[in-house]
């Protein structure tokens, strides 16, 4: 089996140079926490890891989607979906991908006075519950944000904003409850505040192939009930609604970051980017392409 440490189809990788990490370092204001690299690796097959000395950064793996596994102190463990776990520093280990269902993952090494303290309170397999105020877009948007940041370039005021920023984004692992808890959710009427979950649940998994019996069954409900609910209230079919969320997503990582466009498409569940495209120029009355230069041409 071959082993591949990089180099997925449509990845997002940044390693900073060594200068602007140490340089980070001696800033006040970033030398606790800052960012020696990070990514994304989306359907990692046969990712493989072994570090026999370990590395001299922390090391936070988010499984957003499929399965992979790691290995620390001679134990072993799977890591599905909507779970994550940190790698200390200095210390061998070994991960990857599963080899049925590969991993989806962000990551990012870490390192700073703070790093070990985060570990301390982070070590072993973590799960992060789905629920209907999980944010679980929200933290993944932001993972993206920080990736796009760092894209842009290596100033110093980039540099020092990505790295001020990792402590928000660490937080958001350390302190699940509270990082929900902060986002107000307006209820209404049982029928409206029904509604609010279900599109809550499709932005949360905007990323899947899902089906209807999925969300249906996700409330309890069968197909053809959980139809006639939505219809009644949104006046779109369920699954045509999720296709316009999707397309909306990808009319904001069109407008704010610098992924290109077949990394768009696999990103948001679609195979193939002429369906994409197609489905696209259908919503939004133009190509992917067009409507990134039609943006850039505004601003």
């Amino acid at each position: 089996m071959t082993r591949i440490k990089h180099g997925f189809h449509g990845e997002r990788l940044i390693v900073l140079p060594f200068n602007i990490i140490e340089k980070a370092l001696q800033n006040q204001l970033t030398a606790d926490l800052a960012i020696h690299s990070m990514g994304f690796f989306p359907k990692a097959e046969n990712h493989y890891i072994d570090r026999e000395t370990g590395c001299g950064e922390y090391l936070l793996i988010y499984c957003t989607k499929g399965e992979g596994w790691y290995r620390l102190n001679g134990e072993y463990h799977v890591v599905p979906e909507n779970h994550f776990f940190i790698l200390p520093a200095e210390q061998a280990h070994q991960y990857g991908s599963g080899p049925e269902n590969p991993w989806y993952i962000y990551w990012i090494h870490f390192k700073g006075a703070k790093a070990r303290y985060i570990y301390e309170k982070l070590q072993g397999l973590q799960k992060i519950e789905v629920g209907d105020s999980s944010r679980i877009n929200d933290r993944i948007s932001f993972f993206e944000e920080l990736i796009t940041a760092l894209e842009i370039g290596h100033d110093e005021e980039i540099i020092t904003y990505a790295n001020l920023s990792l402590n928000h984004l660490l937080s958001t692992f350390l302190y699940v409850d509270s990082y929900r808890s902060v986002k107000i959710r307006k209820k209404g009427i049982p029928n409206t505040f029904f509604i609010s979950l279900a599109t809550h649940y499709m932005n949360e998994n905007i990323e899947r192939k899902l089906k209807l019996k999925d969300i249906a069954s996700h409330f309890g409900y069968s197909e053809s009930h959980f139809y006639r609910l939505f219809m009644k209230e949104v006046h779109y079919a369920p699954m045509n609604y999720f296709l316009h969320l999707k397309i909306e997503r990808a009319c904001q990582l069109l407008k704010h970051t610098n992924m290109k466009i077949n990394q768009i498409t696999y990103k948001l569940g679609f195979e193939d980017q002429y369906y994409f495209s197609r489905i696209f120029n259908k919503i939004t009355g133009m190509s992917p392409r067009k409507f990134r230069e039609e943006h850039k041409e505004n601003e």
